[in-house]
């Protein structure tokens, strides 16, 4: 197995390559130090003591679990000397404790908060019991994969968590052409693609990120929902112009910037470069998420766009991070003291926020943003917009709440100009039963209801 390199990678790009292609590699796992660097993932040598007369001591897959995932956590927390000392002797002679900081950082660094564990999986490999732990952040979920000898982890991995995509069978490729732009951002330029019907179109969108470094497709596992609306809009006349956000593309993290900076101005940009590229009469800005709260603030600086509001909290967004927390960890029936740790954590940011308390930041967001959103009430916004507002909703979201969230837009716009889509989740694709983050990771398409309703409102 191939070591992962020493060299940090300072081009954002060519660091989502290397994670995209899973070449960020843990440690290699005990005794495949060498090997025919292909860099797969293989069991560990196992060395059997001469002597028979010890029986090992058999280890619960309960025990190994509540390890492996207690493991995660303490890496998700910084605590990389207390994770390193977790690892077997055999790992900790080859590798380090800098080295584990190293390469988590690196490969974490373009999914976000990290938010919590959604579920485990288990496959006897080679004598050894491989556990993977599923780490869920705001833009992807990356696996864990620890390979367990009884209590002792003697291997250990980190697998990108990610599948093929397939277009909508509601999008028709011959209906539209696309290509490639850059935006002007103050960081860097923003690659951007603009999508437009072949026989012109009247009305135009730009679509707007949620939260955490996304690129233009929104993509999360093999699911790209913005790919599904661009091709499912443009199938059906508007013209669609989505690009990679300023902290995917650039080297600017989320902390470092305001809301202004990191949601409304290179929507804004882009509006306004939507407009010189085509022939649109009308525009419109269609936010998912983070993007859907800041909807109402672009559409009011731009003067004329409409805006279309896919899952926007209404809630003030440090009310958001607790809940999701909460629900995570309960997923399974069982909140271990890490996650109980986590929670009241998250509470306590949340109460201070509340407070007005904004100088040191919190929930992976600037005090420049808190202070922010402190004076913005994106339903208020709304409802004095002089161009319409629309809002849709998934009634399986977890994210942000049909319950809690949605009834505020409700409210203020009335039925017809709101939709709630009970089978859909957070990415408005459909499921059943009880919302989980893994559904993310199961290929998927945005309803056709939706693009169906989006074009309904923006004729």
């Amino acid at each position: 197995m191939i070591p992962p390199s020493n060299d940090t990678p300072t081009d954002p790009r060519r660091r989502r390559v290397l994670q995209s292609a899973a070449a960020v590699a843990l440690a290699g796992l005990a005794g495949c130090s060498g090997g025919d660097g292909d860099g797969a993932t293989t069991a560990p040598t196992q060395t059997t003591a001469e002597s028979t007369t010890t029986t090992p001591t058999t280890v619960s897959d309960a025990a190994q679990r509540e390890k492996a995932i207690e493991f995660v956590q303490i890496l998700a927390a910084g605590e990389y000397e207390t994770a390193f000392g977790m690892l077997s002797e055999n790992i900790r002679s080859q590798y380090s404790a800098t080295r584990l900081e190293t390469d988590w950082t690196e490969t974490t660094a373009d999914y976000g908060r990290f938010e919590g564990i959604s579920g485990t999986t288990r496959e006897p490999t080679g004598g050894y019991d491989v556990l993977v732990v599923q780490a869920q952040f705001e833009a992807g979920v990356l696996g864990v994969q620890l390979a367990f000898e009884q209590a002792s982890i003697e291997g250990l991995q980190f697998v990108p968590l990610q599948g093929a995509y397939s277009p909508p069978t509601y999008a028709d490729e011959s209906a539209f052409e696309e290509r490639e732009l850059a935006l002007s951002s103050p960081a860097c330029d923003l690659d951007a693609t603009l999508t437009v019907p072949t026989d012109g179109a009247d009305t135009g969108v730009v679509l707007v990120h949620g939260s955490g470094p996304n690129d233009r497709d929104e993509t999360i596992g093999p699911n790209k929902p913005f790919k599904d609306l661009a091709w499912g809009l443009a199938t059906e006349g508007v013209a669609v112009l989505r690009y990679d956000k300023r902290t995917y593309a650039c080297d600017v993290a989320t902390g470092d910037l305001g809301f202004d900076a990191l949601v409304a101005d290179d929507a804004l940009t882009a509006l306004d470069r939507l407009r010189a590229e085509t022939d649109v009469g009308s525009s419109a800005v269609v936010g998912h998420s983070l993007g859907g709260y800041a909807a109402p603030r672009i559409a009011e600086r731009d003067g004329n766009a409409a805006a279309l509001l896919l899952a926007a909290p209404s809630r003030p967004l440090y009310e958001l991070v607790p809940d999701q927390l909460r629900y995570l960890a309960n997923l399974d029936d069982t909140v271990t003291d890490a996650e109980r740790s986590r929670i009241e954590d998250a509470e306590s940011t949340a109460e201070r926020l509340a407070n007005g308390n904004y100088e040191s930041g919190g929930l992976a967001w600037s005090a420049a943003f808190w202070r922010a959103v402190a004076e913005y009430d994106p339903v208020a916004t709304a409802t004095e917009l002089d161009s319409e507002v629309y809002a849709l909703q998934g009634g399986r979201d977890y994210q942000v709440s049909p319950t809690a969230d949605f009834p505020a837009w409700q409210d203020a716009l009335g039925e017809s100009h709101t939709a709630l889509y009970d089978d859909l989740n957070h990415l408005f694709v459909a499921g059943v039963g009880d919302p989980n983050p893994n559904e993310y990771f199961e290929p998927g398409n945005v309803a056709e209801a939706v693009v169906t309703d989006l074009v309904k409102w923006m004729g």
